[in-house]
C-alpha cells in the first residue's frame, strides 16, 4: 500500500509538470451587431486568444453552437488573436463557421479540443452584469483582462468601436493606413495626452520624446492651431486634438508602419459633460464617451431644446485616407460621414452659432439601440462625384420643402494637409459648400459648383475629370440639367449619367492654412446646376431676347437675385456701379449658353446706397437699378 501511494503520488507530480497551463481563451464575441453595421448574423465573430508565452496547436478545435472546426496543424502564437465570423469577407484574416448564428439574447459558447476536452467556455447574456452595449448598439463584447474567469459578466466590457476589435487588443484604439494627421480625443476620466500617445512619435514640446522640433500635437482656440505644451496634461473632457502620425514610433530610421495599436483602460467621462465654446466661429470638439454617438441626438440647430440649439446642425470628423473632412447635417439626415456617428477618442469640429458658448453631451446621445428620435423623409437628393484617376470628391444637393428647410447645408472646409487631391463645391452666393439644402419654394434654381484637381502646393492642375451622378427622389415634374460655361454643353441628367472634361488653367489662391475654413475660391464656377420645373421648360430655356430682368427683392438687405435672358450663348460681363459711375463690384466676367440665368449679389460688403447693375452682352448694355438698405 505504501509504494502504491508512492507510485501514484508520481504519477500526479508527473501530469502536474506535463500538462501545460490553459493560455487559449474566448476574448471577444460580436454577437448582435447594429443595423448601422449591416446584416446582424452577417458581421457576428468569436475572437480567440493566446495570452501565454509560446505557441499552442490548436489544430482540431472545435466550438459548440456554430459549425467549425479549426485544421490540422493549426497554431496560435504568443500573444496572438484568431477571428471566427459568420461571414469571414468582412473580417481580414479570419476564418469562417460553415453555419449557425449567435443568439442574440444569450448562450454558452464552448471551445474544445482535438479530445472533446473543454479549452474554455463563456454563458454570455445580454442583461447585467453582463455588459449591455453588445446587444444591437454597436460594440462587441470584450474580456478586460484574459487572465481572469471569462464565464463572469463583471470581468467583461464593451468594446470602444462600433463592430469591436477583431484580431487585435481589447480596450484600444488602432489607426490604420499611413503617415499623416489624425483627429483624436480622449474620453476617459484623469488620463493625459501622454497615456494615449506614448508607444508613438511626438515631438517639440515638454514630455514629448524629443522636445525640440516642430510639434506634432495641436489644439485649437477658435481662430488658429496651437501645439499643447506638455505631454503630461490632460486634455479637457469633450475637446479634441489635431496629431501628425509618424510611420516611425522611435525616429530610428526604420519605420515600424501601419496598423498602430493603442490600449488604454479607465472610466469614461461621466454626463452631462459642458465644453466652454466661442461663439459664431469654429470650435474643436470631441466624443467624451466610450461609446459611439450619434450627431442626430445633439440636438443640433434647434432639432431639440437646450444649450446646443446654438450651433449649426452640421459636425466635421477629418478622414486622412480621402485627406478630406466628412460632414454630416443632421436637419436632412445627409452627409459623406455615414450616419452622422462619432466613435469614442473621434474629435470633431461644429460652427457655434451666436450665444454658443457652452455645449452639452448628454448621455441621451449615444447612439444607442433603445434611443428615439425625429429624422424627417429623405429629401429628393443630387449627389455628384468627381474623380481624376484615383482621386475622388463628391458633393450632395438636397431639395427641401420651404417648412422645413433649418440649414444651408455643409461648408466645404480646408484639408488639414498638404497632398494631391481633387476638390469640388456647390457655390451659396460664394460660400463653397460640400452639402447645400436649397428650399423649392422657388421655380427655377441654379446652383453654380466646380471640380478640378490640385497639387500639394494647392495650384490648380490641368487635367482630365470626370463627373457622375445619383438621382435619388427627385419629382418627375422637375428637369435636372448640367451648364458647362466653358464648352457651352447643357446636359440632362436624368438621361445621362456621366460626362468628362478637361481642365486647363493654372491657378493659386491666397489663403490661410493656420485656421479652420471653407477651401478658397479659384475661379468662377465652371458648371452650374439648373433646377426646373418641367412646365416652365419650354418658356425658360429658348429665350427670344437679350433681357435683363428686375432684381428681388429691390430694396434689399444683404443680398439680392438678379435673372436675365440671351436668346443666343455668348461672353457677358455683368458689374455693379455706383452713383458716382464707379464700379464696385464685378458679378460675372465669363460665357454663358442660351437660356434664363440668375445669379445672387452679395452686397453686405459695400455701404447702403442707390447703385446700378449693368449687364453687356457684344454690343448690347441692359441697366437695372439697385437699392441696398443695412
Amino acid at each position: 500500500m505504501h509504494d502504491f501511494k508512492k507510485i501514484l503520488g508520481l504519477f500526479l507530480f508527473t501530469l502536474l509538470v506535463v500538462l501545460p497551463a490553459q493560455t487559449i481563451v474566448i476574448n471577444e464575441i460580436h454577437y448582435s451587431p447594429s443595423s448601422s453595421q449591416g446584416s446582424d448574423t452577417d458581421y457576428e465573430f468569436i475572437e480567440i486568444y493566446n495570452f501565454g508565452g509560446s505557441s499552442v496547436n490548436i489544430g482540431d478545435y472545435y466550438f459548440s453552437g456554430i459549425s467549425y472546426t479549426f485544421p490540422s496543424g493549426t497554431t496560435l502564437a504568443a500573444g496572438a488573436y484568431l477571428v471566427a465570423a459568420r461571414e469571414s469577407d468582412n473580417y481580414s484574416g479570419s476564418v469562417e463557421w460553415s453555419s449557425g448564428v449567435l443568439t442574440n439574447g444569450g448562450e454558452t459558447i464552448i471551445l474544445y479540443d482535438s479530445s472533446g476536452n473543454i479549452v474554455d467556455q463563456v454563458a454570455f447574456d445580454n442583461a447585467s452584469p453582463w455588459p449591455t452595449p453588445p446587444d444591437n448598439d454597436g460594440p462587441s463584447l470584450e474580456l478586460k483582462d484574459a487572465s481572469t474567469d471569462n464565464n463572469v459578466g463583471s470581468n467583461w466590457t464593451y468594446s470602444y468601436h462600433m463592430g469591436g476589435t477583431p484580431g487585435y487588443a481589447n480596450q484600444s484604439i488602432q489607426l490604420t493606413g499611413s503617415a499623416g494627421w489624425r483627429v483624436l480625443s480622449l474620453p476617459l476620466q484623469s488620463k493625459t495626452y501622454d497615456n494615449l500617445l506614448s508607444g508613438i512619435w511626438t515631438q517639440g514640446f515638454t514630455g514629448a520624446d524629443q522636445t525640440s522640433g516642430t510639434p506634432n500635437v495641436y489644439t485649437y482656440n477658435g481662430s488658429a492651431w496651437t501645439s499643447i505644451s506638455n505631454q503630461s496634461d490632460i486634455p479637457t473632457a469633450g475637446t479634441g486634438f489635431l496629431i501628425y502620425v509618424f510611420s516611425d514610433d522611435n525616429n530610428d530610421g526604420s519605420a515600424e508602419g501601419f496598423p498602430k495599436t493603442m490600449t488604454l483602460s479607465g472610466s469614461e467621462h461621466a454626463a452631462t459633460v459642458s465644453v466652454t465654446t466661442a461663439e459664431s466661429t469654429w470650435n474643436f470638439l470631441g466624443n467624451p464617451f466610450t461609446h459611439t454617438i450619434d450627431a442626430d441626438k445633439l440636438s443640433l440647430g434647434g432639432s431639440g431644446s437646450g444649450t446646443n440649439d446654438k450651433y449649426e446642425t452640421v459636425v466635421y470628423v477629418w478622414d486622412n485616407t480621402s485627406g478630406t473632412f466628412k460632414s454630416y447635417d443632421a436637419s436632412t439626415d445627409s452627409g459623406t460621414l455615414t450616419g452622422g456617428l462619432i466613435e469614442p477618442f473621434q474629435g470633431f469640429f461644429i460652427q457655434s452659432k451666436t450665444g454658443g458658448t457652452q455645449f452639452d453631451f448628454k448621455s441621451s446621445a449615444k447612439a444607442i439601440s433603445s434611443g428615439t428620435f425625429y429624422k424627417m423623409d429623405a429629401p429628393p437628393q443630387i449627389i455628384i462625384e468627381a474623380s481624376s484617376g484615383s482621386f475622388t470628391d463628391a458633393v450632395i444637393l438636397n431639395l427641401i420643402q420651404s417648412s422645413d428647410l433649418v440649414s444651408n447645408g455643409a461648408f466645404k472646409l480646408k484639408p488639414v494637409d498638404d497632398r494631391d487631391r481633387m476638390l469640388m463645391a456647390l457655390y451659396n452666393d460664394s460660400n463653397p459648400m460640400e452639402i447645400m439644402n436649397i428650399s423649392l419654394s422657388e421655380p427655377i434654381f441654379r446652383i453654380p459648383f466646380d471640380a478640378f484637381m490640385v497639387d500639394h502646393n494647392w495650384i490648380m492642375n490641368p487635367g482630365q475629370v470626370a463627373l457622375n451622378w445619383q438621382l435619388n427622389n427627385i419629382p418627375e415634374n422637375l428637369s435636372i440639367q448640367l451648364i458647362d460655361h466653358e464648352s457651352e454643353d447643357v446636359i440632362n441628367l436624368k438621361e445621362v449619367g456621366s460626362v468628362s472634361f478637361n481642365n486647363q488653367n493654372v491657378l493659386l489662391p491666397e489663403f490661410d492654412q493656420n485656421n479652420i475654413g471653407p477651401i478658397p475660391r479659384y475661379r468662377s464656377p465652371r458648371f452650374e446646376l439648373m433646377v426646373i420645373p418641367k412646365i416652365l421648360l419650354n418658356t425658360e430655356s429658348t429665350p427670344k431676347q437679350f433681357r435683363l430682368f428686375p432684381a428681388f427683392p429691390n430694396p434689399f438687405n444683404g443680398s439680392t437675385t438678379i435673372e436675365f435672358e440671351l436668346e443666343n450663348g455668348g461672353f457677358i460681363k455683368m458689374d455693379v456701379y455706383n452713383i458716382n459711375g464707379q464700379m464696385v463690384d464685378s458679378i460675372i466676367n465669363e460665357r454663358f449658353p442660351a437660356g434664363r440665368h440668375s445669379v445672387r449679389w452679395n452686397g453686405n460688403h459695400i455701404p447702403s446706397g442707390i447703385y446700378f447693375c449693368q449687364l453687356k452682352s457684344g454690343l448690347t448694355i441692359k441697366i437695372n437699378k439697385l437699392v441696398l438698405i443695412k
